[in-house]
């Protein structure tokens, strides 16, 4: 069996896609250390076989590490439907199979760093009742806003000398001093959706960009199909936050190639216009009257701008967001918003929990880098703790964790 069969064979239900597969490759599957964060080169502009990706070496090594193999040439609606179909369907099964070699080690002293945004304390919460499950006494620190807050946030961390170091969205640029010092100190970290390089043994990174450059080729597809190959969309992007400045600029690369009838305009905002967008929504939309689509690169940046849409009688337009919090759940479910990438909350943080036990037992971080994706459409219970997350996913890490059984 083929490389890319067998890594579909494992990952396509649970990431809820119906992609072409390529040729054979080895029969070893890819390594998440050895294929680095990084690899892949959406930030760039595309290569000339009309990939996303700036060389066949950048693009080789996103499908080997997602299974994907994003159109190379315009599609049409009759190619698109299998695989759309497909987004919306709830997963089953977290990726990682391996369960951990051994329970860990209660007493670890964990700093986690987060953004203040009100999805970011959603993920911080969840990532602590995760880690005190197992023992673990966790410190939050709130990094700000700022590249000098950020920095004194981990200066902080620095200071705590705990057993590991929990971070994510932050570009290296704005931390090189502070990591360089953790790993002086041999205290490992783990960045997680932050788009930075791993370092052999010290610096680990889950959900970056192979799963974000993922999710913009899916999105693409999801908003083409919808728009009957002929969508308009404006999206809205905030540049410091890495995995987000990821995927919308490898939708920028991707979906007018892959539908020539699209038009897809990129405006990159400030993390100050977080619940302040929707005046520069509206004047927007007021200069392209023939915009049917608004995409937030996340959930919070596009709160408020349904109802503002609304009030000035602009209710067919479609508001998406990837990385929805629970009030865009609220609003998917109350008609105000349409659709979200779904990045959900408890199963990210178990996930990053996951690898950190996988880091202090030297365990095999295989799996650790992608998740389960899926477009979320309708919403019965926004309330629900699993909207986009794999229903039983609690169970199934207390299984690889060795808390049960």
């Amino acid at each position: 069996m083929s490389q890319r069969v067998r890594i579909m064979s494992r990952v396509a239900s649970a990431l809820a896609v119906g992609v072409l597969l390529t040729a054979c490759g080895s029969d070893d599957e890819p390594s998440a250390e050895s294929a680095g964060a990084g690899t892949t080169a959406a930030a760039a502009t595309a290569s000339t076989d009309g990939k996303p990706f700036v060389t066949e070496t950048a693009a080789a090594a996103f499908e080997e590490i997602t299974g994907f193999e994003p159109f190379a040439k315009p599609a049409t609606a009759e190619e698109l439907a299998p695989r759309v179909a497909k987004y919306t369907e709830v997963p089953t099964e977290v990726l990682v199979k391996e369960p951990v070699s051994k329970k860990a080690e209660p007493g670890k002293q964990i700093a986690i760093l987060y953004t203040g945004v009100p999805i970011a304390i959603e993920y911080f919460e969840a990532q602590k009742a995760a880690a005190e499950l197992l023992g673990w006494k966790v410190t939050g620190i709130d990094v700000g806003t700022n590249p000098e807050e950020f920095a004194q946030a981990y200066d902080r961390a620095v200071g705590m000398k705990p057993d590991m170091v929990i971070g994510s969205g932050i570009p290296r640029e704005y931390l090189d001093k502070q990591l360089t010092q953790l790993q002086e100190m041999n205290i490992p970290v783990i960045e997680w959706s932050a788009g930075v390089e791993p370092v052999d043994g010290h610096l680990f990174v889950a959900v970056d960009d192979p799963l974000y450059e993922a999710a913009a080729i899916q999105t693409s597809e999801f908003l083409a199909a919808d728009g009957d190959m002929k969508a308009d969309v404006v999206a809205f992007s905030v540049k410091q936050y890495a995995m987000i400045d990821i995927f919308t600029r490898t939708m920028d690369q991707y979906m007018e190639k892959m539908c020539e009838g699209c038009k897809f305009d990129l405006q990159q905002v400030a993390a100050s216009d977080v619940g302040k967008l929707a005046s520069k929504v509206t004047a927007h939309l007021q200069k392209n009257p023939d915009t049917k689509y608004v995409l937030c690169g996340f959930g919070d940046l596009c709160q408020g701008v349904g109802t503002a849409l609304k009030a000035a009688g602009r209710s067919d337009v479609k508001i998406m967001t990837r990385d929805p919090s629970s009030t865009n759940y609220q609003n998917i479910a109350n008609g105000v918003e349409w659709a979200g990438g779904a990045l959900p909350i408890g199963q990210t943080s178990w996930q990053v929990i996951d690898l950190a036990q996988r880091v202090f037992n030297g365990d095999s971080l295989d799996g650790t880098r992608l998740q389960p994706q899926q477009i979320v459409t309708e919403v019965p219970d926004p309330k629900s703790p699993v909207i986009g997350a794999v229903p039983d996913y609690q169970d199934q890490y207390k299984q690889l964790w060795k808390l049960e059984g």
